[in-house]
Parts: structure tokens; C-alpha cells; sequence
């Protein structure tokens, strides 16, 4: 995703020293006002298609306004590891960290809905990132989607005393959340229905994704989906940026594996899951055509939704 205005400081998960001064260090917890919107756009629409409309009472999946507020925490864990050679192997990890988010769903134009939510609680395992985080209750995320789920615009508004480490952590997992959204087909579907979700990301050597989805169960307005996804048809080489900071090289591309899986409890009438995981992998190795030196690079991510009374 990309962000298209304001100026989030949401450069990535690494916290800083929440000590360093400056406006985005204060302590407050969440009370101070919001700051204006800033909008990330989605990128290309994605494309459904239906492989199976399953078994059983067949009915249309589509999102609606909600009938009263839901609470529920979202928690991202991740990690990664990047070895070159002639350097130290970088790691790179993000504990485990929950924010804790209020919200509804309201009607938009032409069928749409806004899935706006307020953060009302963000810690992190880590202690320096959950002094941090406290600076994060107040923080506003905003999707607007279609009655299908296809995400059309994500905005975020952050507590004018947010740290930096706040205001990366929320868009961090806000755009995790739109990966995760279900989008259903606009056919009607029953129990053991299949599709696919085809979507265009931001990744040189892989840049499309594509998620099959089962219903697994349907109740009320409630449905649970199981997925998968792969990222098909990787890249032959990748131009990348010379280690010492030369002239960038272009490496072959040994081997590129996405995987993810995981299954959702998808309220159509909330703004976001209220249960399930969802777990994504990348296996990548890349070899320099001159002197058959090897870089290797994993990621793993977890995301996992919990609904709070």
C-alpha cells in the first residue's frame, strides 16, 4: 500500500528511544486531539472468481452496518532473517504486540461500507515498544470497502502526541488487516464454496498474490473461511542495491517461496475479523551470475484475532 498524503512517520517496526524528545515523543495516553487524516491507498482493485459455489442454502456474503459496536484485539508477531555474504546476519524481530481496537461499520456511498475503528489499547511483550505504544489509544483507522470486502481506501488519524513507534505499529497492522480482509464473490455461496482472490502487491520478485478461500460455515451473519495463498510465476532475477552501497546489482532468483494459511471468523456486520489467524512465510534465495555468492532471506508473520467482551 501507499501512502498518498500527510505525514505519518511510519517508516517500519523498529521503535525508538521514547526519551529522544521532540513532538513525537509525548506520554499522553491517547487524550490529545487527532492530527488530519492521512489516506494509504489499496492499489489495484483485486479480482474474484469463483471456482465452486459449495453445498447446501446459497445465499449472497456481503458486508452491512453494524447493529452495535464490537471490541477486538489484533495481534501481529514477526521476524526476519537476511544473510549476505561477507556480513553479519541481520535479524530483525517484532514481538508480539496487541492493539486493542473499537468500531463499527456505517453505510457509504454505492453499497460501500466504512469500517472505522478507535484504538483503544496497544502493548507490545517488548517493554521499551509498550511505553511506547501507550501513546497510541485514540488512533483512528478507517477502511472503506465494498458490500464484497474488496478494500477501496484505508485513512488513519493518530493522537497529535503519538510516538513514532505508534503511529508504525498501527498503519503496520492496519495494513495487515486489509490483507486479511475477506473479499467474497458477489455470486450466492454455500458451505464448501471456493474461490479466489487475485491482488497485486508491492514485492519485485513476486508481485501477485493469490488467496483461495473455503467457506467453512455459515451462521447468521457470521462465516468462518479457511485460506491459503501463494505468490505464482516469481521473477528470474532482481535488481538490488550493492551492499557497499555502489552501484546497484541485478541477482538471479534462485528460488522464491510465499506461503500463507488461516482461518477466519468473519462477522459481515463488524468492521474487522473477530477471530481466527492468519500465518504468511517468504523463502527466498538469490545468487550474484558473477561470483555465485548466495543471499538468503526468511519472514515469517502472524496475525490473530480475538474478540473481547
Amino acid at each position: 500500500m501507499t501512502l498518498v498524503a500527510g505525514t505519518s512517520a511510519c517508516a517500519g517496526d523498529d521503535a525508538a528511544d521514547p526519551a529522544d524528545g521532540g513532538p513525537g515523543s509525548s506520554a499522553a495516553e491517547g487524550t490529545d486531539a487527532l492530527e488530519p487524516e492521512v489516506t494509504v491507498d489499496p492499489g489495484p482493485a483485486p479480482v474474484v472468481d469463483l471456482i465452486d459455489a459449495g453445498e447446501g442454502e446459497r445465499r449472497v456474503l456481503a458486508y452491512a452496518p453494524s447493529r452495535e459496536p464490537s471490541v477486538v484485539a489484533i495481534t501481529r508477531s514477526a521476524n526476519s532473517r537476511t544473510e549476505v555474504p561477507g556480513a553479519e546476519p541481520r535479524t530483525d524481530d517484532t514481538p508480539a504486540q496487541t492493539l486493542t481496537v473499537e468500531g463499527r461499520s456505517e453505510p457509504d456511498v454505492d453499497g460501500a461500507q466504512r469500517a472505522t475503528v478507535t484504538a483503544r489499547e496497544f502493548t507490545s511483550v517488548d517493554e521499551l515498544r509498550n511505553a511506547q505504544f501507550s501513546t497510541a489509544p485514540g488512533f483512528t483507522v478507517t477502511w472503506t470497502r465494498s458490500a464484497d470486502g474488496i478494500v477501496r481506501e484505508l485513512s488513519l488519524a493518530a493522537p497529535s502526541g503519538a510516538t513514532d513507534a505508534a503511529r508504525a505499529g498501527v498503519e503496520i497492522t492496519a495494513n495487515a488487516v486489509s490483507d486479511a480482509t475477506v473479499a467474497f464473490p458477489t455470486e450466492e455461496i454455500g458451505v464448501g464454496a471456493r474461490w479466489t482472490v487475485t491482488r497485486r502487491v508491492d514485492d519485485a520478485a513476486a508481485p501477485t498474490r493469490v488467496t483461495t478461500y473455503e467457506l467453512v460455515d455459515v451462521d447468521g451473519d457470521v462465516a468462518t473461511v479457511r485460506s491459503s495463498t501463494t505468490a505464482p510465476d516469481p521473477a528470474g532475477t532482481l535488481a538490488a542495491p550493492a551492499p557497499d552501497g555502489g552501484p546497484g546489482v541485478t541477482l538471479d532468483v534462485e528460488s522464491y517461496e510465499v506461503t500463507g494459511s488461516g482461518e477466519l471468523m468473519v462477522d459481515l456486520r463488524a468492521p474487522v475479523p473477530v477471530g481466527g489467524t492468519t500465518e504468511s512465510s517468504t523463502r527466498a534465495v538469490y545468487v550474484d551470475p558473477d561470483s555465485g555468492r548466495r543471499t538468503t532471506y526468511d519472514e515469517d508473520s502472524v496475525l490473530r484475532f480475538r474478540s473481547v467482551d
